[in-house]
């Protein structure tokens, strides 16, 4: 009887630890196939980690001398770094985000984003006709960015390079990453520590973005609503001395024509309630530069672009100083 309890015993002492064995042998090839697949990652950003950068974006308070405002095009179309070749003495930051509308909240944020005792406070605006609609649909990257708590908010600049690594990606980046010939095209993406995303794609990609905005605009056009809450934000800010300029973002010819005909946005009745409000116009040419799904602008061309906005409110605050 003893016998066989000590047989049992070692039985199961033999048993867990085979077990045991497993358990580890499997959590290191998991963790071995985690660190491949993280590191075949396809098209990985450069820059600032993903993670920390929105982070730090949406916790930017009171540091900026001028700041650039506006949805995705705005957050991919404009580099504050380029506008500083230009405009040397301003801190500029682009406070753009996905999806993004000009509601109260986001217009509130961006007053404080400047530093109350810098001598050169400026909001700029990047006038798109999806950012003035109403759309019950569309949350914004800005609304879910500012309901994060500030646990999840330093998790995020903390361990970003961690939460980056492990990441989610799909079956088929898995596959591109193991036989890039089988990609298509690649988009390299930067995230810069000024609030500037950058885009490259190459080649440039199909202009897929004029169906859903087609498709959007059946279903909601630009709000006269939102045009005034805008002009009446203006106006309080140009009251303060705050210089609010605003411009047309730029896209592809066929994206203007299409938010021309079916957005609701009456660029000429806009300028003049703007003006009014105190603002200051800024005339871009709308389809001067390349576009690489039919919304969004190539690198080079932001900072194309950038130089040009740039050199146009350096112009536009050298004529206001002399008067």
């Amino acid at each position: 009887m003893i016998r066989d309890d000590a047989c049992r015993r070692s039985a199961h002492g033999f048993l867990a630890g085979a077990a045991k064995d497993r358990t580890f042998k499997t959590l290191v090839l998991a963790l071995v196939l985690i660190g491949i697949m993280g590191m075949l990652r396809p098209d990985k950003p450069r820059g600032i980690y993903p993670k920390r950068y929105w982070a730090r974006k949406i916790s930017w308070h009171q540091c900026a001398d001028a700041v650039l405002a506006g949805d995705s095009r705005v957050l991919g179309g404009v580099s504050p770094a380029e506008m500083r070749k230009t405009l040397a003495d301003w801190r500029i930051l682009n406070y753009g985000f996905a999806s993004n509308l000009y509601v109260p909240e986001y217009l509130e944020a961006l007053e404080s984003l400047l530093d109350p005792e810098s001598r050169s406070k400026a909001l700029i605006l990047g006038i798109t006709p999806h950012s003035l609609t109403e759309d019950p649909d569309v949350t914004g990257q800005f609304a879910e960015l500012k309901g994060r708590s500030r646990s999840q908010i330093y998790a995020d600049i903390f361990l970003a390079p961690l939460l980056s690594f492990v990441e989610y990606m799909s079956f088929q980046d898995a596959l591109h990453g193991l036989f890039p010939a089988l990609a298509t095209g690649r988009t390299q993406k930067e995230f810069h520590a000024d609030g500037w995303l950058a885009y490259q794609r190459q080649p440039p990609g199909e202009k897929r973005e004029l169906k859903k905005y087609f498709r959007g605009y059946q279903k909601v056009q630009v709000s006269a609503k939102m045009v005034e809450g805008l002009n009446r934000f203006v106006s309080r800010w140009t009251q303060t001395g705050i210089r609010v300029y605003a411009f047309l973002m730029p896209t592809c010819q066929e994206m203007f024509e299409l938010e021309q005909q079916y957005s609701g946005f009456d660029q000429r009745q806009f300028v003049e309630g703007f003006e009014k409000a105190g603002g200051i116009w800024i005339d871009v040419d709308p389809c001067a530069y390349e576009s690489f799904d039919g919304s969004h602008l190539q690198s080079y061309a932001a900072r194309q672009l950038s130089n040009d906005l740039a050199q146009r409110i350096r112009d536009l605050e050298r004529r206001r100083d002399s008067e």
